[in-house]
């Protein structure tokens, strides 16, 4: 993620037409922890080391004009009044947590991954689309999937979807009885909408305790992990549906890290040597971990993310390239950019980047293009095969190609409803407290199902009979 944004700023700093005569610098803070972050980030927001809380926008100039991430909507969430309570443009490709459209809480907060509404109203078309109503909902205890949860159980209604099972669980939790009880409902489809060191526990408890032939929808957070389709015995557990973002290559991705992995293997070397020289060749991109990984290593890792930073470093330089009032040949350097006329002009943009076209919407979420992923965890290594769509631009779009989905029931759809639809001439009666739990009455003479009912919900016309 962090060559992904390097190599966003080298590209746009070699560029002769984004922003001509002026080069982006930044400086890199590692989030530590929700709570041990705050001096870093009074530090970027203030001027000279002071902050003046009631000071003019058109006097503010904040040692930074604009700042990206953090990943994950909690960490988001604890910082983000502090930055958006100036109107400093807060560019996020990893928090979906849908209270942060709110403009009120936070004017400035732009994102350039989907957020969790989208990403629910994905997971209820998918449902929908193989025609299941029996689901269960886990989820981990944080910001991003409480947030999930709620939209979950707000979209669902008038669907005929009924959520059986829900639960946020901690790392504690006792993955194997929250599996029993899912199991013992004959709930077959289970959303996993939970951050990857909860997802990982849950898919290995499955393969522990022989849970078998379910289905498994993975949020996004996980979608596109790499360690957990190795995990042995993990085919027997069913078939494993991601949500993803649609992936896009970054031409010229692999040269910089190439380059850049032989120039920090250097720079790792001497500093083990004088412990000085290699932190003056990398300045202040030296990180430890980085030199330990190779190239290969970084070039594999889960890409999920890496459009979303790469958009995100270029609206901050379209934003600026407009309030530089740039040309193709240069900038006009003497105007004094300030935050809040960069977000101004991230609100107007609508510019390509590799194919695909960057604009937000009143809350600065992004056009959204998804892809539904299958995990292919029967060829070594495991591997992700796109199996369908959705895009939001230029118009509303949701496919899944059925013929690639080699289902674990001799290659039928799975059934995970809670009744068996009632035959011709036979009406529902609901038993017990979800709407998709009933059993099935013949209707009286006169009397008729409405089958051209919307989201399968039944209706019983009685006629008087004329005579």
């Amino acid at each position: 993620m962090l060559q992904v944004m390097r190599f966003a700023v080298e590209e746009i700093n070699n560029s002769t037409t984004l922003l001509p005569n002026v080069s982006l610098g930044y400086e890199i803070f590692d989030h530590c922890s929700n709570i041990k972050n705050l001096n870093t980030v009074l530090n970027l927001i203030s001027k000279n080391g002071s902050i003046k809380p009631k000071e003019k926008l058109n006097n503010y100039q904040p040692k930074v004009i604009a700042l990206t991430g953090p990943y994950g909507s909690s960490k988001t969430i604890t910082i983000a009044p502090l930055i958006t309570v100036d109107l400093i443009p807060m560019v996020n490709y990893g928090a979906t947590s849908y209270a942060l459209s709110n403009k009120l809480q936070y004017p400035s907060f732009v994102r350039t991954i989907p957020s969790n509404k989208d990403l629910i109203e994905m997971i209820i078309h998918i449902i929908r689309w193989f025609g299941w109503n029996w689901v269960a909902f886990l989820g981990s205890q944080d910001d991003y999937s409480t947030d999930g949860l709620k939209l979950f159980n707000k979209y669902i209604n008038n669907t005929g979807i009924c959520l059986a099972y829900q639960e946020g669980l901690s790392l504690n939790a006792n993955y194997s009885l929250t599996l029993k009880k899912i199991d013992k409902l004959k709930i077959n489809v289970i959303v996993v909408f939970a951050l990857p060191q909860y997802a990982s526990k849950i898919i290995k408890a499955a393969i522990a305790n022989n849970i078998q032939d379910k289905v498994w929808i993975a949020s996004q957070a996980w979608a596109m992990n790499q360690q957990v389709p190795r995990q042995p015995g993990i085919r027997k557990i069913g078939t494993i549906i991601g949500i993803t973002e649609r992936l896009l290559s970054l031409p010229g991705f692999n040269e910089f890290v190439y380059k850049v992995n032989g120039i920090t293997d250097v720079g790792y070397n001497d500093r083990a040597e004088t412990g000085i020289l290699g932190m003056r060749k990398t300045c202040n991109q030296d990180c430890d971990y980085c030199s330990l990984l190779t190239a290969e290593e970084i070039i594999n890792e889960n890409p999920t993310f890496s459009f979303a930073i790469y958009s995100a470093i270029y609206t901050i330089a379209h934003a600026l390239h407009k309030v530089l009032q740039c040309d193709m040949n240069e900038c006009h350097k003497n105007t004094m950019a300030k935050p809040y006329m960069l977000l101004k002009e991230i609100r107007k943009l609508d510019f390509p980047l590799n194919g695909r076209q960057v604009k937000y919407n009143d809350n600065y979420d992004p056009t959204i293009s998804y892809a539904v992923v299958l995990w292919r965890t029967d060829v070594n290594p495991p591997q992700f095969e796109m199996v369908g769509t959705y895009d939001t631009h230029p118009e509303i779009t949701f496919s899944i190609d059925n013929s690639l989905m080699p289902w674990h029931n001799n290659g039928s759809v799975p059934f995970s409803n809670c009744s068996v639809e009632c035959k011709a001439g036979y009406s529902r009666r609901t038993e017990g407290f979800h709407s998709c739990c009933f059993s099935c009455k013949k209707c009286p003479p006169n009397n008729y199902v409405d089958f051209s009912r919307k989201y399968l919900k039944q209706r019983l016309m009685t006629y008087n009979n004329l005579r």
